[in-house]
C-alpha cells in the first residue's frame, strides 16, 4: 500500500456511488479498512474499534469531536458522524488544518445510506489529497481521529444496515 492508495479508493467509490447507495454493488470494506489503517491514526486496527463500548473509546482515544450519547453501547451504534469537509493550510510550513461538521445517517427515523456514502467518499478525498503531500506520518498530527473512525463506522454501517 502506497499514499496514492487513499486517493485512488475516493476514486472508485465515487464511480461507484450510485450503484452503492442504492445497494445494488458490493461495497469492499475490506479494501476501506486496509486503508484507514494504513494511515496509522488510530491506536488500533479499525475492526476492533466496532465492539467497544462508546464510553471504553471516549476515555481511551477520542479526540471529542463525535457526540457519544449512549456510553454504554458499542461504538458501532453510534450514529454521529464527523464529515471531514475541508483542508486548507501551508504544507511546507506544516500548518494542515482539515475543517469537519457532524452528519447522522439516521437524522430522519430510518437509516441513509446516502448520507453514510457521503460522509466516506467525501472525507476519503479531502484526506487523499492531503496524503500524497505529506505522507502518513504527518497525517497523523493533523486530522481527526474521530473523523477516522467515523469513516470506519459509515463504512460498516454501508456493509451492516439495510
Amino acid at each position: 500500500m502506497d499514499n496514492l492508495d487513499v486517493m485512488t479508493l475516493a476514486d472508485d467509490l465515487t464511480i461507484s456511488a450510485e450503484a452503492i447507495i442504492k445497494h445494488q454493488q458490493f461495497l469492499d470494506s475490506k479494501r476501506i479498512y486496509a486503508v484507514l489503517d494504513y494511515m496509522q491514526v488510530l491506536n488500533r486496527p479499525i475492526n476492533e474499534y466496532f465492539e467497544l463500548t462508546q464510553e471504553q473509546y471516549y476515555e481511551e482515544e477520542a479526540d471529542h469531536k463525535l457526540t457519544l450519547q449512549n456510553l454504554d453501547q458499542p461504538i458501532k451504534a453510534t450514529t454521529d458522524r464527523i464529515l471531514t469537509n475541508h483542508v486548507d493550510g501551508f504544507v511546507n510550513q506544516g500548518e494542515i488544518n482539515f475543517t469537519y461538521n457532524h452528519e447522522d445517517p439516521f437524522a430522519e427515523g430510518k437509516y441513509d445510506r446516502k448520507v453514510d456514502f457521503h460522509v466516506l467518499s467525501y472525507g476519503l478525498k479531502v484526506i487523499g489529497a492531503v496524503v500524497p503531500v505529506i505522507g502518513v506520518e504527518a497525517l497523523k498530527q493533523h486530522v481527526s481521529k474521530d473523523a477516522i473512525l467515523s469513516l470506519g463506522l459509515a463504512t460498516y454501517a454501508l456493509e451492516h444496515q439495510a
